[in-house]
């Protein structure tokens, strides 16, 4: 039987030392006083050595590859997360731009279509043309009453003043 140190079995199995000794201390893997481990011992929980096959540094470098990778995919996804939420965010400010410029084209094109006002003399003629049958229909006498103590007195009827615009009217028409 051939017995070996847990550097020569690290290397003939091509795992770590640190694996055979976590082995060892569990109790799967047993050390002769000596501190060397046996051959079968070897075969039994780790099996043929032709079978491991690879060594450690090539399981390390596709283990730290993956993990690598694995890293680098996340902080991408993550970083086009980010990109996504901005462009909802610059979408969102756009739209709202857009719903602004459209109430302010909607509010220019009801100004612009808007009754234009009419010109100061013409403005006048038509008042004057609206007022005049109505003061002339009011132009008739009215009854007063006063109040003076307890009883209500009827006096005569007096004639209306007439106010400016009445006697602009009158002036105009010769009433």
């Amino acid at each position: 039987m051939k017995k070996l140190r847990v550097g020569e079995l690290a290397k003939l199995y091509g795992i770590n030392r640190q694996s055979i000794y976590k082995r060892i201390n569990k109790g799967e893997l047993s050390k002769s006083a000596d501190g060397l481990i046996d051959f079968s011992e070897a075969l039994r929980v780790l099996g043929e050595p032709s079978e491991r096959g690879v060594p450690v540094t090539e399981l390390q470098q596709h283990v730290t590859e993956s993990v690598t990778e694995g890293y680098t995919l996340k902080l991408q996804v993550e970083m086009l997360e980010k990109q996504v939420k901005k462009l909802e965010e610059n979408e969102r400010f756009l739209k709202e731009q857009i719903t602004t410029k459209d109430q302010s084209i909607h509010l220019l094109q009801t100004l612009l279509s808007a009754p234009k006002p009419i010109e100061p003399s013409l403005q006048s003629e038509k008042v004057t043309e609206e007022i005049a049958p109505q003061v002339l229909s009011e132009s008739q006498p009215t009854e007063t009453a006063l109040y003076s103590g307890g009883k209500k007195t009827h006096t005569e009827q007096q004639p209306r003043k007439k106010g400016f615009l009445e006697r602009v009217i009158g002036a105009v028409f010769d009433v």
